[in-house]
């Protein structure tokens, strides 16, 4: 879930996006999708969240009125981070997305070898994230071109953490890497 002031949102398998009251547990509002949907991410009054119809959805936060939607190429898995004024959200098709956090129009999109169930992390230079390709792939947060990516021996569900210039990630490998 994601929180913001007063207010929590969660995604469930019957389609819908929830907001809650912390306080006394009652539903502000719900949206419904075409599928299952999963973690939100909330960004100056609007809530972020992706479904497995396909969709990535930005909601304002008081209302629950949609503000805009983004189709992908397949479901979307993972929660999406926003930084530098974008959205960005992997898909099961294999493509990470920058989408603009106000209108929801595509900047770009990088193309993995296998499914993107990780979800993206970002500094200010970068966005990371973990692919079934068994590669953590670090990509310009700009313009959505391959910067390095680094191996392991498995597939990378688990979501980059980025940290005082290193960024951890853990695998189907059974391992978790501090890459710098």
């Amino acid at each position: 879930p994601a929180t913001n002031g007063d207010i929590v949102f969660f995604g469930c398998k019957d389609d819908y996006l929830y907001a809650i009251d912390i306080n006394d547990g009652v539903e502000k509002w719900k949206f419904e999708t075409g599928a299952d949907v999963y973690s939100p991410a909330v960004e100056n009054g609007v809530v972020f969240f992706g479904s497995r119809d396909h969709y990535l959805y930005a909601l304002d936060i008081k209302s629950g009125q949609e503000k805009w939607r983004f189709k992908a190429d397949d479901d979307i898995l993972s929660c999406p981070a926003v930084a530098n004024g974008q959205v960005f959200i992997g898909s099961k098709g294999n493509n990470l997305y920058a989408v603009d956090i106000n209108t929801g129009v595509e900047k770009w999109k990088y193309q993995t070898e296998d499914f993107i169930r990780s979800s993206p992390a970002a500094n200010n230079e970068m966005v990371f994230v973990g692919s079934g390709d068994n590669h953590l792939h670090a990509i310009d947060i700009n313009i959505g071109v391959k910067k390095w990516k680094f191996e392991t021996k498995g597939g990378i569900v688990s979501s980059p953490a980025v940290e005082n210039g290193m960024v951890f990630i853990g695998s189907w490998d059974n391992c978790i890497y501090a890459i710098e």
